[in-house]
């Protein structure tokens, strides 16, 4: 087998070809980013839905019967005659 020059063996060139690839494309995606956020402060403030925020309603009242459901050993359940 043919030895091989660690300088040829390269995949390809680097230098400042690809550098000037790289900060152009990186120039670019600053110049639509500060594009997006001038279009972004011009779209008027609405909701997508909509709904109004005043449209909302309170949370319901809390029901007048205060059990919680919760049932402890020795004591019947609700709705249930207790045990003779």
């Amino acid at each position: 087998m043919a030895d091989l020059r660690t300088d040829k063996a390269r995949q390809g060139r680097t230098g400042r070809p690809v550098l000037y690839v790289l900060i152009a494309a990186l120039a670019l995606c600053l110049v639509v980013f500060i594009g997006l956020q001038f279009y972004g402060k011009t779209l008027p403030d609405q909701n997508i839905g909509g709904t109004e925020a005043s449209d909302t309603t309170a949370a319901p009242a809390a029901p007048a019967n205060s059990q919680t459901g919760v049932v402890t050993p020795g004591t019947p359940a609700p709705g249930t005659a207790p045990a003779n």
